[in-house]
């Protein structure tokens, strides 16, 4: 057992304790929060259904003590639904309703809710959105992006950039999938601008958080017919990939290979016959099993 799980395990203990002195005295706010809290470390411990009925109790006495009138920190609320949204996706099953019900209140979400800071709301907008789009729900992850983006507006550190990289991504793929080209690649514009901000100062915490919006930002221009900007795109990303396979910080070699295919091709496209080469050759090196059969059918036999 390691130093986070003897954490959880404890936090466990606490929170059994303080449901068991608060349950004999009826609903209230405290012991809906000793739930929610209780379900939480239950969930990271990963015992789904003993989180998933803590939550729902809490759920039912928050729907309970609401219809008397009275209103539940957002905070409180929020946590429960989301977390239960997050345990229904990790059992495969509808998340819909209850990250529907977290998003009713989200707008009042703030810092200082319950359960929450600023840098947790960030993470559980994108946590929360990147689980929505996995399952085909891009308006209701764009919600989420929209909140965690609204928390950076005037934020300044390397946390916050790293996190706008994460969140302006994200909105990219809430627009494509929702058929908006050409603001997607606007949302991957930024992600990038971001990202080669923090490269330059050496703040990044990951460079494939830059390569994904090249990537993603090379796609949108390909369906747009932006030719040259598809090929600069992928041709700095695979710059990006190749650095990084140097100091053995990425090794899908085939993503490599298939992205020099890629950009040989459209250099074909346009005649660049000796600039498709060197892709192709490049390719070759990497020893990928089919790369000298690509060349032989993308070769013009007359050349």
């Amino acid at each position: 057992m390691d130093v986070s799980e003897i954490r959880l395990e404890k936090a466990l203990d606490e929170y059994n304790s303080i449901v068991n002195m608060l349950e004999p005295y009826g609903e209230s706010a405290e012991l809906i929060d000793a739930y929610v809290n209780r379900g939480c470390v239950l969930y990271m411990l990963g015992y789904f259904t003993s989180a998933m009925e803590d939550l729902s109790i809490a759920s039912e006495m928050i729907d309970d003590i609401e219809s008397d009138g009275a209103r539940i920190d957002a905070g409180t609320f929020v946590k429960a639904h989301a977390t239960m949204g997050a345990i229904l996706y990790e059992q495969k099953s509808e998340i819909s309703i209850e990250y529907g019900n977290a998003i009713s209140r989200l707008p009042e979400l703030r810092s200082d809710s319950k359960h929450f800071d600023k840098a947790g709301i960030i993470r559980l907008c994108i946590e929360s959105s990147e689980n929505l789009l996995d399952c085909e729900y891009p308006e209701d992850a764009e919600k989420f992006v929209k909140k965690g983006l609204s928390l950076l507006k005037v934020s300044n550190d390397s946390w916050s950039d790293n996190r706008l990289i994460q969140l302006y991504t994200l909105l990219g793929e809430c627009l494509l999938a929702q058929g908006d080209l050409r603001s997607a690649s606007e949302c991957y514009s930024q992600a990038i601008e971001v990202g080669t901000s923090l490269v330059d100062s050496s703040q990044i915490e990951d460079m494939e958080q830059l390569v994904v919006p090249i990537i993603s930002r090379s796609q949108c221009a390909s369906n747009l017919g932006l030719m040259d900007q598809y090929i600069s795109d992928l041709e700095l990303a695979i710059k990006l990939l190749e650095g990084m396979l140097e100091i053995n910080k990425f090794d899908n070699t085939d993503l490599l290979v298939h992205m020099h295919q890629d950009v040989a091709s459209a250099l074909m496209s346009k005649g660049m016959m000796e600039e498709a080469e060197k892709h192709l050759m490049r390719a070759v090196t990497m020893g990928v099993d089919g790369v000298k059969d690509y060349i032989l059918n993308q070769t013009d036999p007359q050349l």
